[in-house]
């Protein structure tokens, strides 16, 4: 499956996302999901039925949402579904403990009763995420990161050539894909590198690169929780609070939700390799060396972002640019690493 990237600009946002609004991390939210749905039917206190059908629910810890709603009260329902029945009705404003997810909606509890509210009404508390697109410049020290969220592609040859190279480099990891390919993610921790939560299905949060609807605040936590759960099972390490949004979309709200989960860096990226867009290995090595001799540093602190997919000749073009870095005397680290002050 060949993923979309938009291309991006210096300060690291797509520009796609650049053209659909005029600014990036504008205190007022613009994401889809706390804008009033014109489709929803008439419901008092409003609230949108789920476009799909409820997953099973995902047991979430840590978290609080402050009710948002275009009314006065939001509905706390016996199940995750506009069609259960109504238990109490919830004043604006008000903070609850959030403990499972299940499709759209939270599951809380208030004054005494357990139920369900939906999660388009509730603004999820806690510290946004920072994005991050290079690390620390007065280090000679490069972070290769490489996106598994297709299909296996060349995850035998790349950790192979880390081994050999013995280079610690960063994954971003999709649930997804760490169900289906444990034995890598356990090679991954084994070896030393570093797994950040990439999502379980590699769904836009937002939506501006698919065209897709935008993810409502409780399937962005259903996304992390299970993806975060997988890597744990299977590495012992947890991805927080490191995350890479797919095809590098987010904006405020999702800073905001992803923040509330614990995931308070958003890992971006300095050069794009653009090997996912059908570049060969040698055009590959020209471009993320020649980006890092032509940056301010000489590259120090980059984030160099490749993909594990079939699609991209990201792996074949490693021999060449580690060859080049090397020559240059850079080191090698994880996200944290080089991020490291």
């Amino acid at each position: 499956m060949k993923f979309l990237r938009p291309t991006l600009t210096p300060t690291g946002t797509s520009r796609s996302l650049r053209r659909g609004i005029t600014c990036l991390l504008a205190t007022v939210a613009v994401s889809a999901p706390f804008a009033v749905d014109s489709t929803v039917a008439s419901v008092v206190p409003p609230e949108r039925v789920s476009s799909t059908s409820p997953s099973a629910d995902v047991v979430v810890s840590n978290l609080t949402g402050r009710t948002n709603t275009p009314g006065t009260t939001l509905n706390l329902r016996s199940c995750a579904s506009t069609t259960c029945e109504t238990q109490k009705q919830i004043a604006n404003g008000t903070v609850l403990p959030l403990t499972a997810t299940s499709g759209d909606w939270f599951k809380t509890r208030y004054d005494g009763s357990t139920g369900w509210v939906s999660s388009w009404y509730v603004v999820l508390q806690g510290t946004p995420a920072t994005s991050i697109t290079r690390g620390n410049t007065s280090r000679r020290m490069v972070a290769y990161t490489f996106d598994a969220g297709s299909d296996v592609g060349y995850a035998g040859q790349i950790l192979d050539f880390l081994k050999n190279r013995n280079i610690k480099a960063s994954f971003g990891m999709t649930g997804r894909w760490a169900a289906t390919n444990p034995t890598y993610v356990e090679r991954m921790g084994n070896e030393g590198h570093f797994i950040f939560n990439h999502t379980w299905n590699h769904d836009s949060f937002t939506g501006y690169s698919t065209g897709a609807s935008a993810l409502s605040p409780a399937r962005r936590t259903d996304e992390l929780v299970r993806t975060n759960k997988k890597v744990i099972a299977l590495t012992g390490n947890t991805t927080k609070p490191y995350f890479r949004p797919p095809y590098g979309d987010y904006d405020s709200g999702v800073l905001r939700d992803i923040g509330a989960n614990g995931y308070t860096k958003n890992v971006m990226w300095s050069v794009d390799s653009l090997g996912w867009n059908g570049l060969t290995a040698a055009a590959i090595c020209n471009r993320v060396v020649g980006s890092m001799d032509a940056a301010s540093n000489g590259g120090n602190g980059y984030i160099v972002l490749f993909h594990v997919g079939a699609q991209s000749q990201d792996a074949n073009a490693l021999p060449c640019i580690t060859r080049k870095l090397r020559s240059r005397g850079f080191t090698f680290g994880t996200v944290p690493k080089v991020i490291a002050p």
